[in-house]
Parts: C-alpha cells; sequence; structure tokens
C-alpha cells in the first residue's frame, strides 16, 4: 500500500488517505507496525486549525490536535491496528449497545460497529474553515443475525478548535429496537493519579467495581485504583481539570457519564495498557444503563458531544 493512495484538497487543508503505518510510527513513539497493521485505513487531516486522524474501522478519531496545543486524545503505543480487533484510544463509537449488552451477555461488548468499517458519505468546509466529515454504518447480514434491527448510523466529525460529533441512529426496521451507545472518550493527561474531574460532584453513580452499587459522588475523584463509575442522567459539561490544561466535555441527547481507568492491577492484564494506564483518563458520554432508549419503527436519535481545551 502506497504512503498516500488518495488526498482531497481543500481551502487551507488536506485530507490524506493513508494506512495506519505511514501516520502511526516509531518515531511518534508506537511499536512497529507490520504489515496486516499497514492495512487499516485512517483519514489524516491537517488545516490551519488543527490535525486530525480517524480510522475508518469504527469511525473512530484517534487523534485531535488543535493549532499549537497538544494532542486531546490519548491513543495506546502499544497499538497494532489489526483490522477487525478494538483500537485502544481516542473515540470509539460503541453502538447499537454500550458494555455487555443487557439482554444477551455473549453478544460483542460495545456493540457492532467500532470494529468494522464505516462509510465516508461526505465532506463540506464551513465559511470560518471548520471542516466537517460525516461517516455511515448500517448492519450486514452477519450483524443482522445477532442484532436484529435494521438501522443507520451517521456519524458527523467537525475539526476546527474544538472538535465535535454529532451521531444520529434512525430505526430502519418495523419493530421496536433497544439502544444503548456511547462515545467512549479517552483523554491524554499529565497523570491519571492527580486530575480532577468537575460535573459530577454530589451525583449518584453506579460504581462497576462494586457490583453497579448505587453510591453517592460525595468526596474528590482519585484514581489511585481502577474507576468504573456510570452517571445516569446527568447531561451538561464535566470538565477534566489537568496540571497544564483543562479539557471541556459538553453534550446533549447523551445524558450518561462513564469515567474509567483500569488502575495498575488491570492494566497489567492489558496488554494494549500496561504501564501507560496513568497517561489517560475515560470521560465518556452516551445513553446506556438507566438512559437506555428504546426507537419505534422510524424513530431518530440525536447526540452531540463537544469537547474543547482551555
Amino acid at each position: 500500500m502506497a504512503a498516500s493512495i488518495d488526498v482531497l484538497e481543500l481551502r487551507n487543508a488536506q485530507i490524506h488517505l493513508r494506512p495506519a503505518s505511514a501516520v502511526f510510527t516509531e518515531a511518534e513513539g508506537f511499536l512497529a507496525l507490520n504489515s496486516t497493521s499497514a492495512d487499516l485505513p485512517v483519514l489524516e487531516c491537517i488545516s490551519d486549525k488543527c490535525r486530525a486522524i480517524i480510522s475508518l474501522q469504527g469511525a473512530q478519531v484517534l487523534s485531535f490536535r488543535p493549532a499549537g496545543k497538544t494532542d486531546l486524545r490519548w491513543l495506546s503505543p502499544l497499538s497494532q491496528f489489526h483490522a477487525g480487533d478494538a483500537i485502544r484510544g481516542g473515540i470509539p463509537v460503541c453502538l447499537p449497545w454500550f458494555g455487555v449488552n443487557r439482554r444477551q451477555a455473549d453478544l460483542p461488548k460495545h456493540g457492532l460497529a467500532r470494529t468494522q468499517l464505516w462509510s465516508l458519505d461526505d465532506v463540506q468546509q464551513a465559511e470560518d474553515d471548520t471542516i466537517a466529515l460525516r461517516l455511515v454504518f448500517r448492519p450486514n447480514s452477519e450483524d443482522l443475525a445477532l442484532f436484529p434491527y435494521a438501522f443507520l448510523a451517521e456519524l458527523t466529525i467537525e475539526l476546527g478548535n474544538e472538535l465535535r460529533l454529532s451521531l444520529r441512529i434512525i430505526n430502519e426496521g418495523r419493530d421496536t429496537m433497544p439502544l444503548s451507545f456511547a462515545l467512549h472518550s479517552y483523554f491524554s493527561v499529565s497523570d491519571a493519579q492527580v486530575v480532577n474531574i468537575d460535573g459530577i460532584a454530589g451525583r449518584e453513580y453506579l460504581d462497576n467495581c462494586q457490583s453497579l452499587s448505587r453510591c453517592v459522588q460525595s468526596d474528590k475523584l482519585v484514581f489511585d485504583r481502577e474507576i468504573d463509575r456510570v452517571y445516569e442522567a446527568v447531561g451538561g459539561r464535566q470538565a477534566i481539570v489537568d496540571a497544564a490544561r483543562h479539557i471541556a466535555i459538553e453534550g446533549r441527547g447523551c445524558d450518561t457519564v462513564v469515567i474509567w481507568n483500569p488502575g495498575a492491577a488491570l492494566a497489567e492484564k492489558m496488554a494494549d495498557v500496561g504501564l501507560h494506564y496513568r497517561e489517560y483518563v475515560c470521560v465518556e458520554r452516551g445513553m446506556a444503563f438507566g438512559d437506555e432508549l428504546e426507537l419505534a419503527a422510524g424513530e431518530v436519535v440525536l447526540a452531540d458531544m463537544l469537547l474543547s481545551l482551555n
């Protein structure tokens, strides 16, 4: 595969279609990628406002770096980018269910869409040079054998000084469709054990490290061990307060907040995390657990997440 197999020229911007191995190199701190990895296609978007990398597998934003700033996203330096395998980091799009399927636990974790190719459907550029890419996914016959509900998912990714993800899901079938989803965001931080999360104080949460026991966030959240918490019906705005920067997470139509870091013990068992667990925290937005949806035939659900650096 050539280093750049296609390029779209825009005003003060370019979008390159490249193999993962041409973008994630040893010089940038990633493991050497083999020939299998080289076939995984990514879009490298370069403009005066930012540089972003999006995997066509899963419509997954892997990197977003506003001009003059450091990367908003964390991507595991141990990633191998094997086709069909989940990529650790960035923003995995988990749908049509999040986590373990609550109706059929043996189904693939985090749904069908994050490990399959999406199609690039449209590219637009606004007057302020913000670039919007729309990617689409429909389940195939094998997917429908596991999850017998026809649907269309559209993800619009807006790349400017900020990063916006707008998700649209349509039930194209005749039956009511159960739906949960999450934009499973990995954020790069200086040290997970010293960051603070604003916007959750006093909220109830389900603690997935204690069999989903219901608790209250009465103290500052400290990432000194595995943290896996689900805050239902929160919505609004959260912020990661880091030593060097603040990351704001705002959302509409994605009221569930999930906060996760594996901690040392679990990370040691994860081949694509290991000693790197303190480099990130996940603050995810979606509709899951008590916020899970039931989509009638023809019904459309919309969700919007805006990420910015302060």
